[in-house]
């Protein structure tokens, strides 16, 4: 797995384009990732590369429209760069949020999450003052899911836990998610319904407690 993050020069409210994911299957002559900034008087992009979470490598230089050069020890070798005049957006974003490159295996289908389950606390927990509610998402392929967790529809980020990475078993993934909450913050909404929701680019579903 691959991340490719394209940058302006420097960020002046430029609005940025950039899919966030991208598939290729083996054996496919090439793949192209694209990226698009609104703002003509900023001429400078730029692309990195960063694989399994290491450090970012300069892989795209551009200077303006018609001009972008593939950079050592990148140049000669399977990369290649074009770019066109700059078109114009309207999606709010200062910096491209990075576009997770993935290689398909042969024999082995693109698949959404087939099974989705949110498991509830311990009584053992409760009595403790804190509650966590366990989200584990599996049998989806390939690892381009992510999760969030909401509490009576608005959504939440303290308190949640998230995998960094989807874990590979065989030919399909597995995240685990957590949601953390206090006997204070669960006394303040005594109905609260917590749900934790999946999003891919393969298809979205949801599980609740």
């Amino acid at each position: 797995m691959e991340l490719f993050f394209c940058f302006p020069d420097f960020c002046h409210g430029v609005e940025i384009q950039q899919p966030s994911s991208v598939f290729g299957r083996d054996g496919d002559p090439s793949v192209t990732l694209t990226c698009k900034q609104d703002d003509s008087q900023f001429f400078y992009m730029f692309w990195y590369r960063q694989q399994g979470g290491g450090r970012m490598e300069l892989l795209v230089y551009s200077p303006g429209a018609s001009i972008a050069s593939v950079e050592a020890p990148f140049n000669g070798s399977k990369y290649s760069a074009f770019r066109p005049t700059v078109l114009a957006s309207s999606l709010e974003a200062f910096f491209g949020k990075g576009t997770k490159l993935s290689v398909l295996e042969p024999g082995i289908n693109v698949t959404a999450p087939t099974r989705v389950k949110v498991l509830s606390p311990s009584e053992k927990e409760c009595s403790s003052g804190t509650k966590t509610l366990v989200c584990v998402a599996s049998g989806f392929y390939p690892d381009h899911v992510s999760v969030s967790w909401m509490i009576n529809e608005e959504t939440v980020s303290k308190g949640v836990a998230t995998d960094s990475a989807a874990t590979r078993y065989g030919t399909s993934y597995r995240i685990t998610s957590r949601l953390t909450v206090s006997s204070e913050e669960d006394g303040e909404k005594p109905n609260k319904r917590s749900e934790a929701a999946l999003s891919s680019p393969i298809d979205e579903s949801s599980s609740q407690s």
